[in-house]
């Protein structure tokens, strides 16, 4: 925080770990490229810092903050800015319902899977994301690493994940324990259901199971993946070995009968 007297409101349960660097602040800003037209939807205002950066630069700012102490805090601080809607709600609610162009938020880690699940079903333009390394290496996995996991295919699938600033844990206060990564993911796709991404969850299940394995599991023929991939080719290779859209593929077909994707 860059507000010194304020640091022991900060509460280790919400993962609060908010940057006092002005000069990385001021980075973060630059290369978001938010624009004059953006409607940005930021998860987080924390002391308020960036928010106020955000009003400047864009259209609107919908920002949320859960805990009670920071969001009467920055009621105060952001007053005088019209275009800026602060809200003491979860974010990731499903039962609000705002249009936005931007999601802009510095994610704690036991967020981050929620986030993304959240964020591959909704349609923006862009999200600027502050994370902790260990999750973007997650994020950013090969098929065949120790990384690459279920939130890999689908969030892979969904978006380009463009790693934009490095952020060392230094910059923020309380330090944390890894230092952070700031990306930029763009829709690729369309949005995906709730339940192609549980069904990914699930298979993903059967990650060091061969594919033979897995349809046998789910009661299915090698003829059910003709037109999916040269069956011959991966019989025998495990579900992690593939590539994310292989694995897409093989969940729509595995979760729905003998349709093709």
């Amino acid at each position: 925080m860059t507000e010194k007297g304020h640091e022991k409101k900060q509460k280790k349960s919400l993962g609060q770990n908010f940057l006092v660097d002005g000069n990385i602040i001021k980075k973060i800003i630059e290369l978001s490229k938010i624009g004059s037209n953006d409607v940005v939807y930021e998860v987080g205002s924390g002391n308020g810092s960036l928010t106020e950066e955000l009003c400047k630069s864009s259209k609107f700012v919908y920002s949320f903050e859960i805990d009670p102490y920071f969001y009467f805090y920055c009621k105060k601080k952001l007053l005088s800015f019209d275009n800026l809607n602060l809200l003491n709600l979860d974010a990731f609610d499903n039962a609000i319902n705002v249009d936005f162009d931007v999601f802009f938020s510095s994610l704690p880690y036991y967020e981050s899977r929620n986030a993304f699940s959240w964020l591959c079903q909704k349609s923006f333009k862009k999200g600027i994301i502050l994370l902790q390394r260990e999750f973007v290496d997650k994020l950013l996995a090969s098929p065949g690493n120790k990384n690459y996991r279920a939130i890999s295919i689908f969030t892979q699938y969904r978006f380009s994940i463009i790693p934009l600033l490095d952020v060392p844990r230094y910059c923020f206060a309380p330090k944390p324990k890894i230092d952070s990564v700031l990306i930029e993911i763009v829709p690729k796709a369309p949005p995906l259901s709730k339940k192609i991404i549980n069904d990914i969850q699930f298979l993903f299940s059967f990650r060091k199971k061969s594919i033979s394995f897995i349809l046998k599991c789910f009661d299915k023929h090698e003829q059910n993946c003709s037109g999916f991939v040269d069956f011959d080719h991966i019989r025998n290779r495990k579900l992690a070995q593939l590539p994310v859209e292989q694995i897409y593929q093989l969940s729509l077909i595995l979760n729905n009968g003998d349709k093709k994707p």
